[in-house]
């Protein structure tokens, strides 16, 4: 009687389990870090004469760059998409090349319908062929219109970079500020308690203005890396998460604040005397104004930098710039240009898509009553790059919390073992680190000129709501 001398038919079959579990568990893992259905099509709107269009034919090949009667620093071309099977696991891409310039620009994984590529006036001139090369991504022949945009004149520009907490001016605009002359200005110190500082010191409030004063530390200090003077740089020490408070409390007008207790001379340092003048703060919304008021009149910036009210989800980002958007009302000025960007995307946490060394591609949006200004695309060399990698790893933040060395060989082996687990469980893979999404070929901002900001807000009934 012959015998089966293969493998047991019950643990193929448990292995067989285990393995469909986890494949199942990591493919729903990737697929929930987009907020919103993949296979919609991205849905933008632009204000009238806020770009040239040129139209084109986009073969499964690429295109040939037409001729346009206006000068342009930012593309965008229209392309509808569908993800093979590989690229519902992979994040699908396209590689983007003229000559031997290009680059790599990444999708969601299983994204279908309109999606936008990312082009620069650096890649290709006139008359040049653009090869599209899809990676786990495939499209048909078909018509587009190219949008091409003309961002602020950057060769002479005051910037001013607003940054709701330290680490958000260099993760937006590390690359931009430091090549220009610039100024940085951090509202929070970006104090909070959420456990990762608890083996430092014991008491939440310890724990809160540890991490108040070494973010507000950073935030003085890390600019200098992108060549920005120590007299242009401040943090004006609003507390953490309070600004939407502030705002909602704003017309309480002969009553005691209500937050007399997150006093933002705490946490006030670096060149307010410079910027500000003497003027001590208060945790209110007309203190948080006015100071903005007063460096506006300060500093006479041509562009500001701050983040997009409608695209960025952090509600002290929000409210960073409407502060700002007040502000500028008060302030009897009308031609400082708006550069806006998203840190904490509303429709994904993991976005930008990509490994480090691709582009920051177009947000998903979907939403056309939402009007932008326009695009503008700020690349980044190697060098740059570099140096913005520098400038988050100084940020305590966005690294492991520190801890002392202890204990002999097994002991250090157990305590940097659950000190990696914990950064493990804090950001699994790596999927929501700065330093992915960060460090790219470029940054992407929206525009928006004088004439634009009436997009961006208005009061209903004494409320902010978008239009």
């Amino acid at each position: 009687m012959m015998r089966n001398r293969g493998f047991p038919l019950g643990p193929l079959s448990l292995l067989a389990i285990v393995a469909v579990v986890f494949v199942s568990l990591e493919f729903k893992r990737r697929h929930d870090l987009y907020w919103y259905d993949v296979g919609r099509d991205y849905s933008y709107a632009f204000q009238a004469g806020s770009a040239s269009r040129a139209s084109l034919l986009i073969t499964q090949k690429g295109f040939t760059l037409p001729e346009v009667d206006t000068d342009w620093d930012t593309a965008l071309l229209p392309i509808r998409v569908a993800a093979t099977v590989p690229g519902y696991w992979i994040e699908p891409s396209i590689e983007v090349r003229a000559g031997r310039t290009g680059g790599e620009q990444v999708f969601e994984r299983g994204a279908r319908g309109l999606r936008y590529v990312l082009l620069s006036s650096d890649l290709a001139k006139a008359g040049q062929s653009v090869s599209l090369i899809g990676i786990h991504l495939r499209w048909p022949d078909q018509g587009a219109e190219l949008l091409l945009f003309s961002g602020p004149e950057m060769s002479s520009a005051r910037v001013l970079v607003i940054a709701p907490h330290p680490d958000d001016a260099e993760i937006a605009a590390f690359g931009l500020y430091s090549s220009h002359d610039s100024y940085i200005v951090t509202v929070s110190p970006g104090n909070y308690v959420d456990g990762r500082y608890a083996h430092l010191e014991e008491a939440e409030s310890a724990q809160d203005a540890l991490r108040g004063r070494v973010r507000a530390w950073d935030s003085l200090v890390v600019p200098t890396w992108g060549e920005v003077q120590p007299d242009r740089i401040a943090n004006l020490g609003y507390w953490n998460h309070s600004l939407q408070g502030l705002y909602e409390s704003r017309d309480q007008s002969g009553q005691a604040p209500a937050n007399t207790s997150q006093d933002p001379n705490l946490f006030r340092s670096g060149a307010i005397s410079n910027l500000i003048g003497q003027r001590r703060a208060q945790a209110t919304w007309e203190s948080l104004v006015s100071d903005l008021r007063s460096l506006l009149q300060t500093v006479r910036p041509s562009v500001i930098i701050a983040p997009h009210p409608a695209l960025d989800a952090s509600a002290d980002h929000q409210f960073t710039t409407i502060a700002l958007l007040e502000a500028l009302e008060g302030a009897g000025q009308h031609q400082e240009v708006l550069l806006l960007y998203t840190n904490h995307h509303v429709l994904s946490e993991h976005y930008p898509f990509g490994p480090t060394d691709s582009a920051v591609t177009l947000p998903p949006w979907f939403d056309e009553q939402t009007r932008f200004g326009g695009v503008f695309s700020f690349d980044l060399n190697a060098r740059k790059r570099q140096d913005k990698l520098f400038a988050l790893e100084a940020m305590h933040d966005l690294r492991a919390a520190p801890r002392s060395v202890w204990g002999g060989p097994g002991e250090r082996f157990l305590g940097y073992a659950g000190a990696a687990i914990n950064e493990l469980v804090r950001n699994p893979l790596g999927t929501y680190s700065y330093f992915r999404r960060a460090v790219r070929t470029n940054e992407l901002f929206f525009v928006y000129r004088p004439e634009d900001r009436s997009q961006l807000w208005r009061r209903a009934d004494g409320e902010f709501s978008y239009p």
